[in-house]
């Protein structure tokens, strides 16, 4: 990804295989963000879900 990622950007997991899965960045650290995903639909409380270590390069930036 080229745009560099910060707290609260939503973006799109977009694996190598299998699903895509819309999150909320909570944490960017190096090369990883981690990512809320699913939280219920409760978007607005996002920040209260552990953040799932993902590597930037498999993200989008928006929801796609």
């Amino acid at each position: 990804m080229s745009t560099t990622l910060k707290k609260w950007d939503r973006v799109t997991y977009c694996p190598s295989h299998g699903a895509k899965e819309k999150g909320i960045v909570k944490e960017v650290r190096d090369k990883i963000a981690f990512v809320v995903y699913h939280c219920d639909g409760e978007w607005d409380r996002y920040e209260e879900y552990t953040g799932s270590a993902t590597n930037i390069s498999d993200l989008r930036l928006g929801w796609v």
